[in-house]
């Protein structure tokens, strides 16, 4: 078999701490210098918040510029077409325009200089390596174009592999692909895995004679969660790691290695990022267990340099170093902050919930639906949660106690367990909706 290198850019890969530090001040400078004067959107920011060129002096001063918030890129690209006030180049110098899911507001746009482009791919190829995509894999991609997730293509073919664009609601060609092409690696939605696995079940197909080697899998938490990998696995008999990005910001810059303890951090140069208190705006020093919302900021961005800008994902870090060699550290998702959920003053994020329901398996499989009967955050208790039991659950009374209490005992908040077959709540091919709201319906 092929020997293939450990890394796909050891240098930065590897950074130690002090060097890490020396990097991203230099290239925080060059994107600062570049944004003022190019920026009206930045210049505003920085004039209204007292800021002067040169009064920045490197990461460590990061800190004094104001966040950047979402609704602010909304409302730049309604008052300034096409690609919003904080665009710092003419649209002739944009090769490439993607959107965003648009799942939790207006979608924004998001442009790529010929200069941009490069520094996804590279970001993106440094995290496919992590994951285990190597040049002798086919793979099928079940992405649609115009969203970021299309960025992934280019990549794979930069990569070595060899890709197959089947496209969204494409399962019949995703699985002709595997079968006649040998295709053996996909990335999707940490979803699709559990659709692919029903659609197989239900078309007669044994999983694991498709021959998928792995699985890279991002754009939502649960790839993560023990049993939900442990299930896929299971299944296809294939390797599961966990990947992320932001569509703001890059493609993909965070992914598991062979030892799975988290995403490492692969944006070196490219990004900058920061916990934060998502309360009080408070900087956290990253250490293991530390928990907030993850902040970043663009270090070699052309068309929408984006600086201290929120993202509203909770992470946790997992791990500061790592036997595999790389140095970025790593973190988990648990949710968004604009997804919590507010139970007698208990924060609560819904893929906390299917993390810990799932415990439970095979009794439940991995599908749960969160019955909101009011506007969110605030949800009065007991909270109403469909849960589907696995073939075998054994006395559904007994299940629907025992999920109840270990919901009351890890994440402190009082529920109603409705119980219902398994294939019974809906498969999403894209990504999970954990959360539905009954409110609406009456």
């Amino acid at each position: 078999m092929t020997q293939y290198r450990k890394y796909w850019n050891k240098k930065m890969e590897t950074l130690p701490f002090h060097k890490y530090e020396e990097i991203q001040s230099k290239a925080l400078l060059r994107e600062l210098q570049y944004i003022w004067g190019n920026s009206r959107f930045y210049d505003e920011k920085f004039s209204n918040a007292g800021i002067e060129p040169g009064e920045i002096k490197g990461i460590e001063d990061l800190h004094k510029i104001p966040f950047t918030e979402k609704q602010e890129l909304r409302e730049s690209q309604a008052t300034t077409r096409p690609l919003g006030k904080h665009a710092a180049t003419e649209i002739e110098n944009v090769i490439r325009i993607y959107s965003t899911s648009g799942t939790t507001g207006t979608p924004t746009y998001i442009g790529l200089t010929r200069h941009d482009r490069g520094v996804w791919r590279e970001t993106s190829n440094r995290a496919m390596w992590a994951c285990g995509m190597r040049p002798h894999h086919i793979v099928p991609l079940p992405i649609g174009t115009f969203f970021i997730a299309a960025s992934y293509g280019e990549a794979i073919e930069n990569l070595g592999a060899t890709l197959v664009p089947v496209g969204v609601g494409a399962t019949d060609r995703l699985i002709g692909a595997l079968r006649n092409l040998s295709a053996n690696y996909l990335l999707a939605t940490a979803s699709f895995p559990l659709y692919l696995s029903n659609y197989c079940k239900d078309n007669g197909i044994n999983s694991r004679t498709l021959g998928i080697e792995g699985f890279m899998l991002g754009g939502e938490p649960g790839a993560g969660i023990p049993h939900v990998r442990r299930q896929i696995e299971e299944t296809f008999g294939a390797d599961v790691r966990e990947t992320m990005g932001n569509g703001d910001m890059l493609g993909l810059m965070w992914a598991e290695c062979e030892y799975k303890n988290g995403m490492h951090f692969v944006g070196q140069g490219s990004c900058h990022t920061e916990i934060i208190k998502p309360d009080t705006g408070e900087v956290l020093k990253i250490d293991e267990g530390v928990e907030g919302e993850m902040i970043y900021t663009s270090l070699d961005r052309e068309c929408q340099p984006l600086i201290r800008f929120r993202t509203r994902d909770h992470v946790v870090v997992t791990q500061t170093s790592c036997e595999c060699g790389r140095t970025g550290y790593c973190i988990k998702c648990i949710g968004r902050t604009d997804d919590m959920l507010i139970i007698s003053g208990v924060n609560v994020y819904p893929s906390a919930v299917r993390d810990v329901i799932g415990g439970l398996a095979p009794r439940v499989t991995s599908e749960i639906q969160i019955l909101l009967q009011e506007s969110p955050p605030s949800v009065k208790p007991p909270m109403k949660i469909k849960v589907e039991h696995g073939e075998f659950p054994g006395d559904l009374s007994q299940l629907k106690a025992g999920i109840e209490g270990l919901l009351r005992k890890k994440l402190i908040f009082s529920s109603n367990v409705e119980l219902v077959p398994p294939g019974t709540l809906p498969k999403f091919e894209y990504k999970a909706k954990l959360v539905k709201k009954a409110y609406e319906d009456k």
